[in-house]
């Protein structure tokens, strides 16, 4: 075969050019790349971690574990959050100096929130993270003993006597 009719089977064989895009649009895989690099706001920051997040609601508690078939509730703000790049200590007791402190009446979506433990008193034992505010006081997703990676709220009656402070992972 000479060069000629080589060349012409590799045309043959060469896949369409794309069609091009209409003035002002751009292509969609180019777009993609684009969307996937761009820097992102706290808020979309914050919403993606929050979403990650709640892809473990009913996975189960397990003392130690940092998962993702089990999670205890630092092990679980520290799988989610190192996803994302940011790396927390292990235990809930030291997470707290991981971010800025924030006072709970400036508390937004992906603040880390701390509670004294099942036997009370001042030390940090418990960790979540904070989906959402209102009036009343705000929901948080965690790693519950008993229902596992779950959602609760600040006012139900064995939270609220146990908070113990707040912090910005992300500002």
């Amino acid at each position: 075969m000479g060069v000629g009719a080589a060349q012409a089977e590799i045309a043959d064989a060469a896949p369409e050019a794309a069609p091009e895009a209409a003035p002002g649009m751009v292509d969609n895989t180019l777009q993609r790349i684009i969307d996937a690099t761009a820097p992102i706001d706290r808020e979309q920051q914050i919403k993606r971690i929050l979403d990650y997040a709640h892809t473990f609601r009913g996975v189960r508690y397990r003392y130690g574990a940092s998962g993702p078939s089990s999670f205890d509730c630092s092990g679980f703000t520290s799988y989610v959050y190192r996803n994302f790049g940011y790396e927390l200590n292990r235990s809930a007791t030291y997470q707290i100096n991981d971010g800025t402190i924030v006072d709970k009446s400036n508390l937004q979506p992906g603040d880390l929130v701390f509670f004294s433990g099942r036997g009370g008193g001042p030390r940090i034992g418990h960790v979540g993270i904070v989906v959402g505010t209102d009036e009343g006081g705000f929901s948080f997703i965690h790693a519950s003993v008993h229902r596992g990676i779950t959602v609760s709220h600040s006012t139900e009656s064995y939270y609220a006597p146990r908070y113990r402070g707040a912090c910005r992972v992300v500002n």
